[in-house]
């Protein structure tokens, strides 16, 4: 279902991002207490700050989407493409839209992905973008950390915003509106 991620991207620098790939051995404690195997792992940052990497623990929390995932898409936030790989193949998804608020984001990971027909990357704001077209899934996974702020300043207001854009439930009956680590954020829990 995953792509391995630190295979298909190669490591570079635009702006203030960059992906860089990075191992954790076995014997890590701090890496096996947030969740994460030994093995090789790409990351991107901002700044020095992790925004995404392909960790056992980022497609755990990704799982619920990636396995629901069905006919019109939109996701909120490009990351290094993990999720996108994930479904893009799936023949009961029609089509994905993600919005990349970083064009530097965009320059960095997307064409380093093999993206098929039914992707389309925008760069806008999550905050501010307005649909053209009703969706079966919307997802957005725009945060690198969580907590009940996040949850009641962002998330919340995102969902509300883009339920609009839901198609109807006679129309869609599996439809969604999630958010990433939705569950952790509204409760402050940690996502291991």
């Amino acid at each position: 279902m995953y792509s391995d991620m630190a295979e298909i991207l190669s490591e570079g620098q635009i702006g203030d991002f960059a992906l860089e790939k990075y191992e954790i051995e076995r014997g890590n404690s701090a890496a096996a207490f947030q969740g994460i195997s030994p093995g090789k792992y790409i990351k991107l940052t901002y700044r020095g700050g992790i925004v995404m990497s392909n960790t056992s623990m980022e497609k755990h929390t990704n799982d619920h989407f990636v396995n629901y995932a069905h006919g019109d898409v939109l996701i909120g936030g490009l990351g290094i493409g993990l999720i996108l790989l994930a479904i893009q193949d799936k023949p009961d998804v029609n089509s994905i839209t993600v919005i990349e608020k970083s064009q530097e984001v965009i320059d960095l990971v997307a064409p380093q992905l093999p993206l098929n027909d039914k992707v389309k990357i925008v760069c806008d704001d999550a905050f501010t973008y307005k649909p053209g077209k009703k969706y079966d899934c919307i997802y957005m996974d725009i945060w690198d950390t969580i907590n009940s702020d996040i949850y009641q300043n962002s998330m919340v207001p995102l969902k509300r915003k883009y339920g609009h854009y839901l198609k109807s439930l006679s129309e869609s009956p599996r439809r969604f509106n999630i958010c990433w680590a939705e569950y952790q954020a509204k409760n402050n829990r940690r996502l291991y």
